[in-house]
């Protein structure tokens, strides 16, 4: 205790204030830092096992060596004496009165803070796959691990199998995705994101930006009775079957395979309910621009059934053109019906009576068809048809006849 009586010379005062003032820092350290504090500091040294910073305090802050192994090789070669850095506090102080800090911890929190601003912002960015489990893929972001589970990704086949999806899932690794962060939770150390929900927001931009009329390029990916599915950036359009072709089509298949790249033209576009129609036949050669040079009045021509209604037969000609047998045009044949003429599928030959371009429509008549040229084409068709000798008749077959008369009466 400090007695007023006691006389001492300035000189020792002056010194005691200083010794008392340098006990007291050293019994307590008004800054110490607690471990999560994120400080800056300047690097002092860097060697092989560690490096040395200033972080301010009394103490210089040590990073270890295995924290320096976590950082990517271009974050290792950016560190240099005299830079500034942000640490993170592992220990305040450690066995050996060491102030432990880390610059991966450091730069994982910036990550979770940018993680937490893109989902708040639902902005899209890609990261890279580097390894799949049985739920999903992991992805690095940053410095830290996030995590797209198998439902949140749009490249693995639904309905596959375990063994399929595994394998498709290991194929995305080194390969990287459009995603969108939809969980953040640091505590759980717990980062999720969607590869799903960045491609419902490209669609939806996609769809923006098309327009009707406008070409593009697309993959066909699925093929139905009533037309082709098209991939086109992602988003499925449909060419329905009367716009696949200028001719009559009777399944997609007779036109395009899956897998063919083709050009089309949007017809309709429909962002609610993000669907597209497509035309394939409006970005083919429109027969009907050279339908009067093709089709001169007064020529022959054959042409296939269509179909047949009361007042008339369709026939498609060559290059999907479709013309008129009217009824009053086949009155030597004296039908009650078109039907009793032709049914659909048949070939008729038939001379072409007039043309109009611009109504897109094509006359016909049987009726201005010689005799003698419907003979010469039915002889024409007959030398295209195989003799019996040249048909290979499996002769368990034939019927049994003694003289012949079965065998000739056979349907072949």
């Amino acid at each position: 205790m400090f007695d007023p009586n006691t006389s001492v010379s300035p000189e020792s005062s002056e010194e005691d204030e200083n010794f008392d003032f340098s006990q007291l820092l050293d019994a307590y350290d008004y800054a110490a830092p607690s471990r999560g504090d994120i400080l800056t500091g300047t690097i002092l040294e860097i060697t092989p096992e560690n490096i040395l910073l200033d972080v301010g305090l009394k103490r210089d802050a040590i990073v270890p060596r295995r924290d320096l192994e976590r950082l990517e090789p271009a974050e290792r070669s950016a560190l240099e004496n005299g830079a500034d850095i942000k640490v993170y506090v592992i220990d305040p102080q450690n066995s050996d009165g060491e102030l432990v800090v880390s610059i991966s911890k450091a730069l994982a929190m910036k990550d979770w803070e940018r993680a937490e601003e893109l989902m708040e912002s639902a902005d899209m960015l890609a990261c890279a796959v580097i390894d799949s489990n049985k739920g999903g893929v992991l992805v690095a972001f940053g410095n830290l691990r996030g995590f797209v589970p198998q439902s949140q990704l749009v490249s693995i086949p639904r309905g596959a199998s375990d063994r399929n999806r595994k394998t498709a899932m290991d194929d995305l690794i080194g390969h990287e995705l459009s995603l969108k962060v939809i969980e953040v939770n640091q505590r759980r150390n717990r980062l999720v994101l969607s590869e799903r929900a960045a491609h419902a927001e490209m669609r939806t931009k996609r769809l923006h930006e098309l327009e009707v009329g406008q070409e593009v390029e697309g993959v066909v990916v699925n093929l139905k009775p009533y037309g082709a599915f098209v991939d086109i950036d992602g988003i499925d359009g449909l060419i329905h079957i009367s716009e696949l072709d200028w001719q009559h089509v009777n399944h997609p298949r007779e036109v395009v395979n899956v897998g063919d790249h083709v050009k089309v033209q949007i017809e309709s576009v429909d962002v609610e309910r993000e669907r597209i129609g497509l035309s394939r036949r409006a970005v083919l050669p429109n027969p009907w621009d050279s339908v009067e040079e093709s089709f001169p009045v007064n020529a022959l021509t054959t042409g296939k059934v269509s179909s047949v209604a009361d007042f008339g037969i369709f026939l498609e000609l060559s290059n999907g053109v479709v013309g008129l047998l009217h009824i009053s045009q086949m009155s030597s044949y004296r039908p009650n019906h078109p039907s009793e003429v032709a049914v659909e599928g048949d070939e008729l030959l038939v001379r072409v009576i007039g043309v109009d371009k611009e109504r897109q429509r094509i006359s016909l008549s049987l009726d201005r068809v010689s005799s003698e040229e419907q003979l010469e084409w039915m002889a024409e068709r007959a030398q295209d048809v195989p003799s019996l000798d040249e048909i290979d008749i499996d002769e368990d077959f034939i019927p049994a006849a003694d003289d012949g008369e079965a065998l000739e009466e056979a349907d072949f």
